[in-house]
């Protein structure tokens, strides 16, 4: 059993309000997920430039600070506890693979032009003061607060879930059948694939035929 909550602001003087309005939302899902918060957070930024939502864990931020200015140059990192937020043009296939090999201990949160995610273990009114929620402003936002019933409670396992460039995923209950799942889909896409081929050398038949007819 799990809580999620979404809000998306189509007035723009309420965008100063959304980090209040969200804290709320998910203080009040408390009971349907103690175990973990987390949320994800949209604002307007530019459009040349990348968001990485990261968790350093126990890592010292400043020495932290240090090591990646002397890997990628013209950075601007913002700290929110074990959270940090870095923005810089690099493009994620560089930035990500310089992460995975020099910081293994840094966990990669989200990703895109205008995400911004944040998430970690412990009581859902904790998380939502440890990461000062409420002075957030954006265009719309997604929590989740989480009852773990088959896995461990880690940051990892926490949502939102980064699913590609401003994506994220929050669900609630457990995929128990995602094994089935995949090789239905898995049989419906050869099926496809099949018959797209089937439909191609058909045409291709045909064409044939129309050119050996003339």
């Amino acid at each position: 059993m799990c809580g999620i909550v979404g809000i998306y602001l189509k007035t723009k003087k309420f965008e100063k309000n959304l980090g209040k309005m969200l804290s709320g939302m998910l203080n009040n899902m408390e009971s349907r997920g103690p175990d973990s918060a987390g949320f994800a957070i949209y604002k307007n930024s530019n459009k040349g430039e990348y968001k990485y939502s990261l968790c350093i864990n126990d890592l010292n931020f400043k020495k932290f600070k240090t090591d990646i200015l002397k890997k990628i140059k013209n950075l601007k990192l913002n700290q929110y506890s074990d959270h940090v937020i870095v923005k810089t043009t690099e493009i994620p296939e560089k930035f990500i693979k310089i992460i995975n090999k020099e910081f293994p201990k840094v966990s990669i949160v989200g990703y895109g032009h205008s995400i911004e995610i944040f998430k970690q273990v412990g009581n859902p009114k904790d998380v939502v003061k440890k990461f000062n929620l409420e002075s957030f402003s954006g265009t719309h936002g997604i929590g989740h607060t989480r009852m773990a019933t088959e896995s461990a409670i880690t940051t990892d396992g926490s949502h939102p879930y980064s699913t590609g460039k401003d994506e994220c995923l929050v669900h609630n209950g457990s995929l128990s059948n995602h094994n089935n799942l995949r090789r239905q889909l898995k049989k419906k896409v050869i099926n496809l694939i099949l018959k797209m081929i089937q439909r191609l050398l058909l045409d291709m038949s045909l064409t044939v035929y129309q050119i050996t007819t003339l």
